[in-house]
This record gives structure tokens, sequence and C-alpha cells, in this order.
């Protein structure tokens, strides 16, 4: 099989599965080190915006911040709450997704994974509390919102107007956030167990954020948005 065969055959894969795994595909993961077939795909990578992660025993693919023909946008988010939805919903998806990311892989050792589970009451709590917390202190708030360009205030408003915990609709925090882990779930970055009320990552997630997403600068940006959370933290903000 020729290189180009040998690297669309990887593509395809990567595009049909979003990953490539050695111990189902094991020669086209060892075609993936040969210089002629990572030539044509990097060509691939660069025209069609996404990047080829390699962990340990397989490969992923990651589509560029903005690809709509790949990855999900705005767009997509507003659709998964609801054809009426509004930006502010999009966003609040948005928040939910890289907290939660940061509970679980916030941490400074040399392994940033600082949690093997996470209940959904406890997100549900420290959601209240910082959403609670943005709209008291909203001095804090508003430099957030200049420094990250993000109307946080807004997304704060739209937590706050959903009733609390009983009931999962959408207009619900709990079934917000259910509806935020079942993207998640779709997408194989986590899994929900003990009946919804316990969330556990995937080792997809595991291997994207440690050799793909959790770089020095990437760590660093994420942990000034959300480390602290008290109100203390929030004035030095």
């Amino acid at each position: 099989m020729s290189p180009l065969n040998t690297a669309i055959k990887i593509f395809k894969i990567l595009l049909e599965k979003g990953q490539l795994d050695r111990n189902v595909d094991s020669d086209l993961f060892l075609d993936f080190r040969q210089p002629e077939v990572r030539s044509v795909l990097a060509e691939l990578e660069e025209e069609m915006e996404f990047a080829i992660v390699e962990s340990a025993g397989t490969l992923y693919l990651v589509p560029a911040s903005g690809n709509d023909l790949l990855g999900f946008v705005t767009k997509d988010l507003r659709e998964w709450v609801a054809s009426d939805a509004r930006l502010a919903d999009a966003f609040l998806l948005c928040y939910i997704i890289m907290f939660l990311v940061y509970l679980f892989y916030g941490g400074k050792n040399i392994n940033p994974k600082q949690r093997e589970f996470l209940r959904v009451s406890a997100l549900l709590e420290e959601l209240d509390r910082r959403f609670g917390l943005a709209l008291r202190e909203r001095e804090a708030t508003e430099a957030l919102e200049e420094k990250y360009a993000l109307n946080f205030l807004k997304v704060a408003e739209v937590w706050d107007s959903k009733r609390g915990f009983e009931e999962r609709s959408r207009k619900t925090k709990v079934g917000t956030v259910l509806s935020v882990c079942r993207l998640l779930e779709r997408e194989r970055l986590i899994r929900l167990v003990d009946e919804d009320r316990e969330i556990r990552t995937t080792k997809k997630l595991d291997d994207l954020m440690l050799h793909h997403y959790l770089q020095e600068n990437r760590v660093q940006e994420i942990n000034r948005l959300f480390e602290g959370g008290g109100e203390e933290d929030a004035k030095d903000q």
C-alpha cells in the first residue's frame, strides 16, 4: 500500500471513530510512524485544521478551535441545548465543561489529575457557589469579563434563573449539568455511573488532557481562570 493510501486509511478511521488503537489496527498504528505517511497526514492536518495526538497505544483526531467541519462550534452547542437556545446557554455549557475539566485535571503535580470521580451533587454545589459569587462580586466579575472576553455575568444569571435540583429538564440546574455530561459521554470523554450520580473520566479524556491540552501554557491559563473561588480570591482577580 502506498504512503498516500495508508495515510488516507488512517485518516478515515480517525474520522469514523475519533481514534485508532494499536490493539485493533496494529499495522496502521505502526505505519503511522513512517516518515512518508506522516508527511501526507501533516498536510491533511494543516489543510483541514486538526491535529493527530499520539498517546500510549492510541492515536486521536483533535479538531482545531473553531473547526466547524470536524469539531464543535457555538451553533452546535446551542442546538444541543434546544432549538431555541440562546448564545448564553451555549456559553454556560462551555463554562461547565471547562470547570468540570479543571476539577479533574487542575492539580499541579507531575500528574495533574487530582481525582478519579466527581459526584454530580458536588459539581452542582460548586457551580452554585461560584455563580453566586460572580453575581455578588460584580466588579471582580467584570474584570474577568474584560480579561477573557466572555460575559460571565450573563452566564451566571442564566444559571441562577434555573430551578433547583429536583427535576431533570434542561430548565433545571441538574438537567443542565446532565445535558453537559451526556454530550461528553457521547464523545466518549466521561462515563456517568451510579444512576447518573457520579462522573468518571475515560482513557480518551485522560490521554488527551495529559498529552495535548495540558501543555504548560494551557495549564496556567485554566488555573488562573478557576483557582480560588472564595470571596478574597475573587477580589484579587
